[in-house]
This record gives structure tokens, sequence and C-alpha cells, in this order.
């Protein structure tokens, strides 16, 4: 279920409440809030924070007028953002932080426009991407909207600066050619290089996440109707620090068919593992699963082998992709397979994919309407 801003779940009741943020004291600076327990259902909890924000916000909220940036990250917005998104969300969130240094002493009420554009300039000059700064400002949004909803500023400085445009990448991917020549360069007699052999195998002809194919175990594959069950993924740290989470997305839960060359193959490698002991995850040898360093190092290594351009791991996925267009797969059964949240993604990704699409939908034109 969707989590939403200012309603939470209470565990030991399974009810829903409200937490009303009333902005903050001008003397002592506390914050001041009204809850509202005992919701059956989410819709009735914002029904009620709607209501009730509309009655009295502007009677009691009090603009926060000496509350630095850095104490408002520290005491209201990463708390609440915390509980909020997936830990994976949360960590990439914390390592973007100190990019934010240079307001951190000042006050919310006093960040201009002008500071967020002299800002923009300073993280471009030190060679960082527009993609970067795109996700930095981004996450400057979020905290002005939430000073926003809880009293604290008046307006957006962020929003009123203007967006930072993503530079677009071409999706890079191989070719059926030029996986053949990869995947031969293993050597499946030793467990590593079978592991590895295997991982790109399915990950080529699944087009799955990594973080979806590392939380794999072999009940999640059916021999029998040759097909396969993605409903969880994977937040991978280190060995010593992992968790199994839902799906990127909601449609990231899907049942996806094997061909029966990689059937055989996974079958094969179960034998293999077999010998090693009782291991449930499926790309795995020592019961923890396969992790990204040792992937890319592979895939690193056995390109050069095979004389082919070095991919990264998720460009396993644009090759599945790739190769299931050529096969002529359209659009909407493309998105199904990947797990897309919706159509716009898979055709903002691939549609580069299909050069000569707008010529075949002309060649199939001609000749369809007689006038004479």
């Amino acid at each position: 279920m969707p989590k939403i801003l200012h309603v939470y779940y209470d565990k030991a009741t399974g009810t829903y409440y409200a937490v009303a943020s009333l902005g903050f004291d001008r003397i002592t600076g506390k914050r001041m809030q009204k809850k509202k327990r005992g919701f059956k259902t989410q819709a009735e909890c914002k029904k009620w924070y709607d209501e009730f924000m509309s009655k009295h916000s502007r009677k009691y909220i009090v603009h926060g007028v000496s509350l630095t940036v850095e104490m408002f990250l520290d005491n209201y917005f990463i708390p609440d953002y915390r509980n909020r998104v997936s830990n994976r969300t949360f960590l990439t969130f914390s390592s973007k932080l100190k990019r934010l240094k240079p307001f951190f002493k000042m006050k919310m009420v006093d960040i201009q426009p002008l500071h967020i554009k002299k800002w923009h300039t300073e993280i471009l000059e030190e060679g960082l991407s527009n993609n970067y700064l795109k996700d930095l400002h981004q996450c400057m949004k979020e905290i002005f909207d939430m000073a926003i909803s809880l009293g604290v500023v008046s307006e957006n400085p962020v929003r009123k600066a203007g967006n930072v445009s993503r530079t677009k990448h071409r999706v890079d991917f191989w070719t059926k050619e030029e996986f053949e020549l990869f995947i031969r360069t293993f050597d499946k007699s030793d467990v590593l290089e079978h592991l590895k052999f295997i991982t790109c195998l399915v990950l080529f002809m699944t087009g799955l996440r990594i973080s979806e194919l590392q939380a794999l175990v072999w009940d999640d594959i059916d021999f029998i109707d040759k097909s396969l069950i993605v409903s969880k993924s994977m937040f991978y740290q280190n060995k010593n620090k992992w968790q199994i989470n839902p799906t990127k997305t909601f449609s990231g839960n899907r049942l996806i068919y094997l061909d029966g060359m990689t059937l055989s193959n996974l079958l094969e490698w179960r034998e293999h593992q077999k010998k090693l002991g009782k291991i449930d995850f499926i790309f795995s040898y020592n019961c923890l699963p396969i992790t990204k360093t040792m992937l890319n190092n592979a895939i690193v290594a056995h390109s050069q082998l095979a004389g082919v351009k070095t991919i990264r791991i998720h460009d396993l996925r644009h090759s599945h992709a790739s190769l299931l267009l050529s096969l002529g797969m359209n659009d909407l059964e493309l998105k199904n397979r990947l797990g897309h949240a919706s159509i716009q993604t898979t055709l903002g990704v691939y549609s580069h994919l299909r050069p000569t699409a707008m010529k075949e939908v002309a060649d199939k034109l001609e000749g369809q309407i007689k006038i004479n």
C-alpha cells in the first residue's frame, strides 16, 4: 500500500492516525502538532487531515524564523522521510546530503532562488553531471515542499529557480551475436565461473533487474510450467547486511516464461550447486547472493576475452529488450516482461531501438486504401 504524507499506520491497533503540523512556536522553536487516531482506512485519515488543515492552518501556523536547514533536516525531514521510503532510497538520499552543506547554516526562510542558482553553478563547475545535479535539485525541492506543508516557509525557492534538464544517454546493449561471443568464454567446470555464466545468461534471457535476480530462490522456478515468479528484490550492502524487499514497482511482480535452453542451463547449475551443500538462493555458491562487484568484474574480464565492448550489468536488461524487439515483441508485451510501472517508461527507454518503425508503418499502409 502506498505511503501518504502525514498518515501513519499503528501496528498495535491496526488503525491509521494523522499528524497535523502547525508550525513552530516563535519563542521556544518547538514544533506544534495535532494527532488524530483510530481511522480504519488511509482515505478516512487523509480526509480528516485535509479538513483539519483547511480549517486551522492559517490560525496556528507560524514561520520557523530561526530554523536552519540543518535543524529542519535533522528534526523533521529526515525522521519523516526515513519512515516513508525504502532503505535503498533513504541511503541514496543520505549520500547526497553532503552536497547540501552550503545551506546547512542558513535559515530556511532566508533561502532564495538566487542561492539555488548559484549552488547549481558550483555543482557543475566541480565537473559533476547534469543528471546528478537533477537528483540533488529534486532532494532540495522535496525538503522545501515539506517545509511549506509544515508552515516553516510560504513558498519553495527551489521550484522558483526552475528545473534542471536531465541528459539522456543512449541505451547501451549487446547484440545476440556479441552476447554469444561473450558467454562462450566461461569455463563451467569451475564453480565460480559456472555461477557467473548462469547469472549473465539469465539476465540476458529474462531482462531481470540485478536486485530481482539476487533475491531468487529455487522455489521461484517452475520447471514444469517453464516459468519464473518475480515477487521480491534484494537490497544488498555487504555480506553481513542485506534484506529482501518488495519489487521496485507493483508491476515488478510478474510471471516470466523461460525458454528451454535457459531452463536446461539452470538445471545444470542446480546439480553443480548441490555439490556445495544446501543453498536456497539460485545465484549463489556460499549461501549468499552473488554480488554486483563479482558480476561487474566478470563482465569486464570476459568481454575482453570475447573481443566485445564492455557494458554494465543493467545493460544486460537493455540487451534482452533489444533482442525481444528484434523478434517482433510489441511495447505492451515488453513492458509486462520487464516489469515497468508504465508504458511511458518502456517507450522512453527503448523507442530508439525501432529506427525503422515509422517506415515500416508507411510500407504497411501502402495500397490499403483504393480510391479509383
